[in-house]
């Protein structure tokens, strides 16, 4: 999760950075379907980019979402923009300028913010959401849910990413979260408490707790139903704004069923879509993408999901999925030849502490699942393996890595966790690869630009 301990504010500051720092390995790239390992494959982004649209231009669109933590926090690097960094990185671009804005939708000028029109509001629509709270008779009313907006990164004349960011920090923060924790947090009415806290306990239990783990325990709660109802009107507006009915046309704010009844009418065809997610966001991702398989209904997200790659960094499926133990059955999912299954690529750095590989967690489960008494315990071969993926819906590749720097002064044997957790992109080489895919375990260079542009440079 996002600023887990801040590094203990790197060891609360009584320890430096290694001037030695690790090479990205690429440890294992490995394949669900079978017991071999290092066997895995996957498309890649740049492979996904396909052409609708009449100017025939190839484009992917990336559908991104975070995890815990205050991403539109200005001394923050803004969500996706080491990631886009990346991409132009690897093509050899040089942008000029910040490569996208850090907060959603607004463009500061000179300390006055302004509204652009590339993005736009998911909310409840006409009906807000009321919660009861501890105190018997007081209410919390919700009404706007996440604010989504596009950045577009041109590559070539015939390439380019669009990349879709959805925030949900600020609007369940003001509605949800600060009548909560905001009492105790740095900002505002809630000074003069922290003030009396010492410097680095205070920042801790901001990054840790208040802009942390509070999101975590919030979508596991019944808000969590309102967030996954979010992300999908998100990815409904993302769709019909890359069909071209833009955000502009859609209107300041949206409600997401009136979003998804829109492009459920309109949308015949779209460009292709790619996830990437961090964190707490893979499991809702996951969360959201079962939703959609299970619901016996043939809608834009199901055309938005078939066939895609899911990129998930330091995911957080197997830790969170504690919070769907149920006396209830889990539906399968409904997929078929016509919708091909959709690919989770799950990438771990072996030395953070709150990811858990994909596959393991499967087998491991599989393994220690409750045989009755007089029958044989499944063994997970490879028929076992299929019909996993075929009941969860999709397809699974792990990518084992190891990019974290080590710590030297009071810790030497010990890597900087909060790197480990959130740095992904920040590795060249990983980004490439997240561009060019991978067969067979490898690396993919065979006809991907970037590969040949990186080469070049």
């Amino acid at each position: 999760m996002i600023r887990f301990l801040l590094l203990v504010l790197s060891v609360l500051a009584l320890t430096a950075c290694s001037s030695n720092p690790t090479k990205l390995n690429i440890m294992q790239i490995n394949g669900l379907n079978d017991d071999i390992n290092d066997d895995g494959s996957f498309k890649g982004l740049e492979f996904l980019a396909n052409s609708v649209a009449n100017d025939g231009k190839n484009r992917i669109n990336i559908f991104y979402l975070h995890g815990i933590g205050w991403t539109e926090d200005p001394e923050n690097d803004p969500l996706a923009g080491n990631f886009m960094a990346g991409i132009a990185n690897a093509y050899g671009l040089t942008i000029e300028g910040n490569i996208l804005e850090s907060r959603c939708g607004i463009k500061d000028n000179d300390g006055e913010t302004e509204r652009v029109s590339t993005s736009i509001d998911i909310t409840t629509g006409d009906q807000p959401v009321i919660y009861e709270t501890v105190i018997p008779g007081v209410q919390l009313k919700l009404d706007k849910l996440v604010c989504l907006d596009r950045q577009t990164l041109k590559v070539s004349d015939d390439l380019e990413y669009v990349v879709y960011r959805v925030f949900w920090d600020e609007i369940f923060w003001e509605r949800l979260q600060d009548p909560h924790v905001g009492q105790d947090d740095h900002l505002g009415y809630s000074r003069s408490l922290t003030q009396l806290r010492r410097k680095y306990n205070r920042r801790l239990k901001d990054e840790m707790v208040n802009y942390g783990f509070s999101d975590a325990v919030m979508y596991l709660g019944p808000a969590g139903q309102q967030i996954r109802y979010a992300i999908k009107g998100a990815m409904c507006s993302a769709a019909m704004d890359a069909a071209g009915t833009s955000f502009k046309q859609q209107g300041k704010m949206i409600s997401a069923d009136q979003a998804c009844n829109m492009a459920d009418q309109n949308l015949s065809e779209i460009n292709q879509f790619a996830f990437v997610s961090e964190s707490l966001g893979s499991k809702i991702t996951f969360d959201v993408m079962r939703e959609a398989m299970t619901d016996q209904r043939s809608t834009i997200l199901d055309k938005m999901i078939a066939g895609t790659e899911i990129y998930m960094m330091a995911n957080q499926i197997a830790l969170l999925s504690l919070s769907d133990l149920s006396s209830t059955p889990v539906k399968p999912a409904q997929y078929d030849k016509d919708r091909p299954r959709p690919r989770i690529i799950a990438l771990s750095e072996i030395n953070d502490f709150l990811s858990y590989e994909i596959n393991p967690f499967f087998e491991n489960l599989w393994n220690q699942q409750y045989v009755p008494e007089g029958q044989q315990r499944p063994q997970f071969d490879f028929r076992a393996r299929e019909n996993l993926s075929h009941a969860l819906g999709f397809d699974f590749v792990d990518i084992r890595l190891e990019f974290a720097d080590p710590i030297v002064g009071l810790i030497k044997d010990f890597v900087d966790p909060l790197q480990a957790h959130s740095k992904h992109v920040s590795e060249p080489e990983l980004v490439l690869l997240m561009l060019c895919g991978a067969q067979s375990g490898s690396q993919n260079d065979e006809s991907c630009l970037a590969k040949s542009l990186a080469e070049i440079n």
